[in-house]
């Protein structure tokens, strides 16, 4: 009897050392295309970032705005490169690549604050490195900046899509606040416009810009909820593999009977981004966009 019981013990450490190594390898091949599709769509992106970033002539609020954009995986500027791409090249996008990864960035700085995090993806939070006080201070010169980059191509509605966003962020930010501390626990619907409004929003306005700024505006709306598609997955998937983090965390609220709902709304939601694909230009970058739906959906 106890030798069966070692002999079983030891079989399921094997099948569970065995199951994370398939899982550490999925991951790995899911990282490696990734940053394969980001080297090959937009290589240079980083550095340019940082020489855009010197005319904007504070030194010291600059070197703060870096370190803020350090350790991303720049995501959503890819989303708007890729539709822009697929669409047709207009005008020079890099500035509007800049403006929506900054918003990102903008984000995080008051996502640790607000949740006291300790460490963010290896990473010590801003707020850590420069104080409360700098933390909200630069959210103001990072929105400068945002409004400046995009002003620049004159296209009220690429602003307009901004600014709304910066909203829909804000209220979200807020509404998780609130559910934090009044509720116990959160319904589907609450835990999924927390993350519309937060996440998704901002890879809704990151397609969309791709296409107003492209030759075929005409497909903003459809980029908008390709986007938006695109967003809820990558949340959802994030939530699920933060929940460790039970203190900050929102889906940790969602009752039993609810998360049994997200593979489902997963599986929804990646349809759904693929049939806009389909509506798109069927381009080597519309491949892309395919690829990079997969990766999310699979991540």
């Amino acid at each position: 009897m106890i030798v069966s019981f070692y002999l079983y013990k030891m079989i399921i450490t094997l099948k569970n050392t065995f199951l994370l190594s398939l899982i550490r390898c999925k991951k790995m091949q899911i990282e490696t295309i990734f940053n394969e599709l980001i080297s090959n769509v937009m290589p240079n992106f980083d550095d340019e970032f940082k020489k855009k970033l010197l005319n904007y002539d504070n030194e010291t609020l600059v070197k703060m705005v870096n370190y803020a954009l350090g350790g991303g995986k720049r995501i959503r500027p890819l989303i708007l490169i890729l539709i822009n791409k697929n669409l047709g090249e207009r005008f020079d996008i890099s500035n509007a690549s800049y403006s929506v990864e900054l918003m990102h960035s903008l984000s995080l700085i008051h996502d640790d604050f607000i949740d006291k995090e300790e460490k963010r993806r290896d990473r010590v939070p801003f707020y850590k490195i420069f104080g409360y006080d700098s933390a909200l201070l630069i959210t103001d010169y990072v929105f400068g900046i945002v409004i400046d980059l995009i002003n620049q191509y004159k296209i009220p509605e690429a602003t307009d899509t901004l600014a709304k966003t910066s909203l829909k962020m804000s209220e979200g930010e807020f509404e998780e606040l609130n559910l934090f501390n009044k509720k116990d626990s959160v319904s589907l619907d609450e835990y999924l416009k927390v993350i519309n409004y937060k996440t998704a929003s901002l890879f809704a306005a990151s397609a969309k810009l791709g296409a107003l700024l492209s030759q075929n505006p005409q497909f903003a709306e459809k980029a908008y909820y390709f986007g938006e598609n695109l967003g809820i997955i990558y949340q959802v998937k994030d939530d699920l593999k933060d929940r460790k983090h039970v203190f900050n965390e929102l889906i940790n609220k969602l009752p039993q009977e609810e998360q049994r709902f997200l593979d489902k709304l997963l599986e929804e939601k990646y349809l759904s981004a693929l049939k806009y694909l389909k509506e798109f230009p069927q381009t080597e970058y519309n491949k892309k966009l395919y690829e990079l739906t997969d990766l999310l959906f699979k991540a």
